[in-house]
């Protein structure tokens, strides 16, 4: 499943824990460009992707150069190791290689004499239980909600990034969730969509993530809301670069509005 971002124009819609959402247009800002490193480890056996920029400038618009003589390579924490082949357009990817839930991954990126590495471990997988729509009235008029309902474990941490596609078209924005009032039992929490048409096919994926990714999102959100000048959220990459790794799990599931 791809879920690269684009940088310095970045769209995060973050679902917050009243049930409200902000979709914003942002530009990530740096003084020096620098490499933007995208990677991720998804659970099963299953095409796993980094992606690799380089920054621009605030007042830059071109498009972002991309990075093709990069050496990457994945270690877990049983020592199984295996290296991303170039497929270009700054595109690596590794095939055959397993993402287990629980095991710790090492992504190390060495490209022009700069070594970038970070770690993220993989959660348990959590899976939607069922996607639905809920009508809520709304003055005269009904407004619809999306819920994609999930048992979530108990006495664990649980935190979740959320990608909807509309007939076939990925919806702006990512979603944000966690457990924080939800810890061991059935969440209902809605995503709250552009107006939901009967007859649209919206399909929902969920991503378990770790804590420090999620908080890369959070960040982002937060940095942009409450500042003039766009801050830089924290990578769990070493070495200076932008960016993320993410070892996640991943569940969809889809419906027709009616």
């Amino acid at each position: 499943m791809k879920a690269f971002f684009g940088w310095l124009v970045l769209s995060v819609a973050v679902l917050t824990t009243v049930s409200c959402e902000k979709v914003i247009d942002i530009d990530l800002n740096t003084e020096d460009p620098k490499y933007v490193i995208e990677g991720e480890v998804l659970a099963g056996d299953t095409i796993h992707r980094v992606k690799i920029t380089r920054s621009l400038n605030f007042d830059e618009s071109q498009a972002f150069p991309t990075v093709d003589n990069a050496v990457v390579t994945v270690t877990d924490n049983l020592g199984n190791s295996a290296t991303f082949t170039s497929v270009g357009n700054g595109v690596y990817e590794l095939t055959g290689y397993p993402g287990v839930e629980g095991r710790v991954y090492t992504l190390t990126v060495v490209v022009d004499g700069n070594t970038f590495v970070a770690s993220s471990t993989m959660p348990g997988m959590v899976a939607i239980d069922s996607l639905y729509v809920e009508e809520f009235p709304f003055g005269e008029d009904t407004f619809r909600t999306l819920v994609p309902a999930r048992f979530d474990p108990p006495s664990i941490a649980n935190h979740y990034l959320l990608k909807v596609k509309r007939n076939g078209v990925f919806e702006s924005g990512l979603f944000l969730q966690n457990d924080q009032f939800t810890d061991g039992n059935y969440s209902v929490e809605p995503l709250f969509l552009n107006e939901l048409i009967q007859g649209d096919t919206v399909e929902v994926t969920m991503y378990g993530v770790d804590k420090p990714v999620w908080s890369y999102f959070n960040q982002l959100y937060v940095n942009t809301a409450s500042s003039a000048t766009p801050a830089n959220p924290e990578s769990n990459f070493s070495g200076g670069c932008l960016g993320y790794f993410s070892a996640r799990t991943a569940s969809t599931k889809s419906v027709v509005c009616p």
